[in-house]
């Protein structure tokens, strides 16, 4: 005689780290479905806050938005060196490209409706005033100085030095760039290899770059009747010298600094 059982239910309680992150993946699924989004999945009505709208981190749109600023960060990060070391020589075009500070502070003003997800919870939290809070009290100061126009203020405030140092607050957007190879890392549809080798040119192209920026940068910091005796203006390469090197145009000053600072990388033991 065959005999029957019957499978009960069990009611899953389980209070470990794993369980429990778990069940609150699977509870989060479920509200995920059962919610209603508005202009596809890039914005979602708050339930507390009917009258406004929070920008969700996986949204279309967003992603886009984000993909946009992550190329701003890449010419930021480089251009910021650039900028600092050859002021005094850049064409008014290059001065023109300032007003992309407007780009980043409209990202700053992005960021004050961006859902995030709890650390603790797993959650998506949607409450402004808790976005708002979290955002100042963690990037908003870098990000804000970063768009301050510092050159301009340099010229206001009579040429103090010290102010256009402040323009190095700009490199903090590189944590884009390195979100970017974190994320590419953890990706496997990604060769973690060809990840790293790419990581690894690019960290070893923005080292020469800012090290040939420095050394121009500490050229220049002489008075001009003593500039002959600095590293570039006693240089002679074949028929060229540079003794009055500030009169040499733009490409050939940074292209013999980077020799400069490759020669001096690979020449160091």
């Amino acid at each position: 005689m065959a005999e029957e059982y019957e499978l009960n239910e069990i009611d899953d309680t389980l209070h470990g780290s794993v369980g429990s992150r778990l069940s609150l993946f699977a509870r989060e699924l479920k509200s995920r479905r059962s919610s209603s989004w508005h202009g596809g999945t890039a914005l979602r009505l708050p339930k507390d806050l009917y009258d406004s709208l929070v920008i969700h981190p996986n949204g279309r749109w967003y992603r886009i938005w984000a993909n946009m600023m992550f190329l701003w960060s890449i010419y930021s990060t480089f251009f910021t060196p650039f900028e600092f070391s050859f002021f005094r020589g850049l064409p008014e075009q290059l001065l023109d490209l300032e007003c992309v500070q407007l780009v980043f502070l409209a990202d700053v003003a992005v960021h004050f409706f961006l859902a995030y997800r709890d650390p603790h919870t797993y959650r998506m939290v949607y409450d402004k005033r808790r976005i708002a809070l979290r955002y100042i009290k963690g990037s908003f100061a870098l990000d804000v100085l970063g768009c301050f126009p510092w050159d301009a203020i340099y010229k206001v405030t009579g040429r103090m030095e010290a102010v256009r140092y402040l323009v190095w607050l700009r490199l903090y957007r590189g944590r884009k760039v390195m979100a970017f190879f974190k994320a590419m890392e953890k990706d496997i549809r990604v060769s973690y290899l060809l990840t790293r080798i790419v990581k690894l040119i690019t960290v070893e192209l923005y080292c020469t770059h800012t090290a040939a920026c420095v050394f121009y940068y500490l050229a220049t910091t002489l008075p001009p009747a003593r500039e002959a005796g600095t590293w570039i203006g006693s240089l002679s390469l074949g028929n060229a010298r540079y003794i009055n090197f500030r009169e040499v145009d733009l490409l050939t000053r940074y292209v013999t600094s980077l020799y400069l600072a490759i020669a001096t990388a690979t020449s160091t033991r």
